[in-house]
């Protein structure tokens, strides 16, 4: 090999490959040590939901965590020691985004609230799934019925993709309650 090919072709991809690798490593470094945290505000964030949807929940350290379901795209149920239950439950919804839905129900399956992060929702019309507006439709509904979107209550006008998925969400935490009934 000359040294011109050297200069112009081989040295650049060597240059670039350690660069490459050099970052990458730095990258893997930098999210070890953000991933607990991110977690932990995480589960922080749904453990205040769980309490912000059961009335006769102060304290989440209260909530005991259930196990044993099978509901499909349920990703956890806690149970207060009242006997009432908030579920989590995950949709795809406008271009492959998640939405987020916790409700809580009481002993006899009446909702008593609902919680929506459709953060991941086009600003302005599917997020506008979650607003308090939109939600105050569901406070008090029977929950150990599935609901259908325009039928039983309406969807957000403008966004059909993010309402599909809230009202999946919300059928998933129902079937969810109902099985573990």
């Amino acid at each position: 090999m000359n040294k011109s090919t050297w200069d112009s072709t081989v040295k650049p991809v060597v240059v670039l490959s350690v660069i490459a690798l050099v970052v990458s490593f730095l990258l893997a470094l930098v999210n070890s040590f953000t991933a607990p945290i991110i977690d932990a505000n995480q589960k922080a964030a749904t453990l205040a939901a769980y309490v912000d949807v059961m009335p006769t929940v102060s304290d989440a350290k209260t909530l005991e965590e259930v196990t044993g379901y099978t509901t499909e795209n349920v990703t956890g149920v806690v149970k207060a020691e009242d006997g009432s239950i908030a579920i989590k439950a995950e949709e795809k919804g406008f271009d492959g985004g998640i939405l987020s839905v916790i409700m809580g129900f009481d002993t006899n399956g009446t909702v008593t609230g609902i919680w929506v992060d459709a953060s991941t929702q086009t600003k302005g019309i599917g997020s506008n799934v979650a607003t308090d507006t939109f939600l105050a439709q569901f406070n008090g509904m029977d929950g150990t019925k599935n609901i259908v979107m325009n039928q039983d209550f309406d969807a957000y006008s403008g966004a059909t993709i993010s309402s599909t998925a809230l009202f999946a969400a919300i059928n998933d935490c129902i079937n969810c309650f109902n099985e573990l009934a």
